[in-house]
């Protein structure tokens, strides 16, 4: 199975709160899973030369308490991915939040444009109540399937494709794939580290949206995860929809941060 033996999963015991410092740490490592990537003194460099217009494994991330030549650090981020053939995008690191924010004028005199977003944490804070769509069928991957491949070419996001089938060569990965018609039409998956259970992603064919596709996806990740014993969860919602998914789920937002995010304008 792809998640591995169940006594390798990592997890904490019902009712404990999560640790969140985990899950901003997690924000930060997770394209070890599906990236090639450099370590540096100040942070990490991920890149994936076959797949570039892939933002999540085309990144650095940087650390403030670890930056302290920061002028020399853009300049290294700028060659290391121009000798490559990549757009230079830079993450301030999850731990340090809104540093982004406060620096925005050392990042534009270094050619970057920068900004800072919201990101919501939800952890599990009620029952489930997603009533799930009986036409919807949702199978477990645990081999990777070319037809897959529809599902992101119909959600418009091709270079997704790649991730997905590296992330689920992880040895502790997990996908669930929904079919109608015994055609597929959505998937859900993500991981499970050392510090937690992340979904990395939850995606739907343009044209089989609002017919309960994500929210019987997301219905049987939680009865899965209830019958393994996995608590210690956790999700960031990209777009208010998945957000409304999760909520029915069970989760609440526990915590929102401030993203610092900065793409070199001079490529």
């Amino acid at each position: 199975m792809a998640i591995g033996r169940e006594n390798d999963i990592e997890r904490i015991p019902q009712g404990q709160k999560m640790d969140l410092s985990d899950c901003y740490l997690e924000e930060d490592l997770f394209p070890k899973i599906f990236a090639d990537y450099e370590e540096r003194s100040y942070g990490i460099l991920f890149y994936q030369e076959d797949n570039k217009d892939s933002f999540d494994s085309n990144h650095a991330v940087i650390y403030k308490n670890k930056t302290e030549d920061l002028s020399g650090v853009l300049s290294d981020i700028v060659h290391f991915y121009s000798s490559k053939d990549i757009r230079p995008i830079i993450y301030q690191s999850m731990l340090d939040d809104n540093w982004f924010g406060n620096m925005k004028k050392d990042l534009a005199a270094a050619g970057f444009r920068s900004w800072t977003e919201d990101q919501e944490y939800m952890l599990p804070a009620g029952e489930n109540l997603i009533t799930p769509n009986p036409e919807v069928e949702v199978r477990k991957v645990t081999k990777w399937k070319d037809e897959l491949e529809k599902v992101f070419l119909e959600a418009e996001e091709p270079w997704e494709i790649k991730v997905a089938r590296k992330t689920l060569e992880y040895p502790k990965a997990w996908m669930f794939a929904a079919y109608l018609e015994e055609k597929p039409v959505g998937l859900l998956y993500g991981h499970i580290s050392e510090r937690a259970c992340r979904v990395d992603y939850l995606l739907v064919a343009k044209n089989h949206r609002k017919a309960g596709v994500g929210r019987t996806l997301f219905y049987q990740y939680m009865k899965w995860c209830k019958e393994s014993g996995i608590h210690n969860i956790y999700i960031w919602p990209d777009g208010d929809t998945p957000k409304r998914i999760y909520e029915e789920g069970g989760f609440r937002i526990t915590e929102t941060r401030k993203a610092g995010r900065a793409v070199f304008e001079a490529y």
